[in-house]
């Protein structure tokens, strides 16, 4: 119970009083009946991770299971199986706290599953890595250079698959005619940080570096034929809004109506991971500019260029290849989940 204080300050702070509820929700989420437990960073406003978190609820539930998606800081649950799922989970770029959590999440007997690896540059990170995932009986990894980071810290078997939310169907909207576009901003994070996680150790100059990349997006912009501007996080829209001088759609934290704006243009330029993702589910030509590896290594694998974000990037389109292929390696993650920690 609150006392009657507490009800008064929620009542003057209402984002204090939505925390509290927060917290509250995942406490009882925490107790109710569950096989499986799911964490990731779901709801961040990122409807990349809210599309992971939807796919993982969605597909054990068909399996015929009882999953709970918790947030990135949850520790436990009292399913006898937890997960960590999508995304990309481990590092150590802003500290260990959060990889320790994540860690602690699955460090008996649980699974991570269709996850990057943007690497580990501390000595306790690596620690941790080595020591959190000595127990967990199946590693996945979205894409080989993920594995690549993961492997010297970790002995197991590491089954290369692709994202989960691969194994979604395009909603098959009716065409608008329109390209739809994302960027997002970049180089906002250390050089030293951008150097070590995101293979940028030819940049010397990250202002200027950062410079060609907004006039790129500029000049794309101004290229293409009715452009319309597809945010899969409310700071592309604020990204947008001060770069960009063409329509841009308001910011839903929907997974379906981003899919479907995806689905009913007919070329997509894609910055963000999932809007190439999405692309590749509803096959729609893409232009990938690729922020970082985990899009370069996508595009490669669907067939479309990829190109750094402060190149030369011309503004040509290709057709995405080996949606199918993907797809089924995507639905490996469950297939693998199912035999190995699931099966009696």
């Amino acid at each position: 119970m609150y006392s009657l204080e507490q009800i008064r300050k929620g009542l003057r702070y209402p984002a204090m009083a939505e925390r509290e509820m927060h917290y509250q929700w995942q406490r009882v989420r925490s107790v109710l009946p569950h096989d499986i437990g799911i964490q990731g960073s779901y709801r961040t406003g990122n409807i990349g991770d809210r599309a992971l978190g939807r796919t993982f609820s969605g597909k054990l539930s068909a399996m015929g299971y009882r999953p709970r998606t918790f947030g990135r800081n949850t520790e436990y649950s009292r399913a006898p199986v937890h997960i960590l799922g999508g995304g990309g989970v481990l590092h150590d770029w802003y500290g260990t706290d959060h990889l320790r959590q994540r860690l602690n999440f699955v460090s008996e007997g649980g699974a991570v599953i269709g996850v990057g690896v943007p690497g580990f540059k501390t000595t306790e990170g690596r620690e941790l890595v080595r020591s959190g995932l000595s127990d967990v009986e199946l590693v996945t990894v979205r894409d080989k250079w993920s594995r690549d980071r993961l492997a010297p810290h970790y002995d197991g078997d590491i089954h290369v698959t692709a994202c989960p939310t691969l194994i979604r169907h395009d909603p098959d909207v009716p065409s608008s005619g329109r390209t739809g576009v994302n960027f997002r901003q970049w180089f906002h994070l250390d050089p030293e940080i951008m150097s070590y996680y995101f293979d940028y150790d030819g940049v010397t100059n990250f202002n200027r570096a950062q410079d060609r990349y907004l006039a790129n997006i500029t000049r794309i912009c101004e290229e293409l034929d009715d452009p319309v501007f597809i945010p899969f996080h409310e700071k592309d829209e604020t990204f947008a809004h001060e770069h960009l001088d063409i329509e841009v759609l308001p910011y839903e934290f929907s997974v379906r109506k981003t899919l479907e704006r995806v689905s009913s243009v007919d070329r997509m330029v894609a910055t963000r991971y999932h809007s190439l993702v999405f692309a590749t589910i509803c096959e729609t030509p893409a232009l990938a500019i690729a922020y970082e590896p985990k899009v370069s290594s996508l595009a490669d694998r669907v067939g479309v260029q990829s190109y750094k974000p402060h190149t030369s990037i011309p503004v040509e389109f290709d057709s995405i290849a080996n949606r199918d292929d993907v797809r089924r390696t995507a639905e490996r993650n469950f297939r693998l989940l199912d035999d190995i920690c699931l099966s009696e």
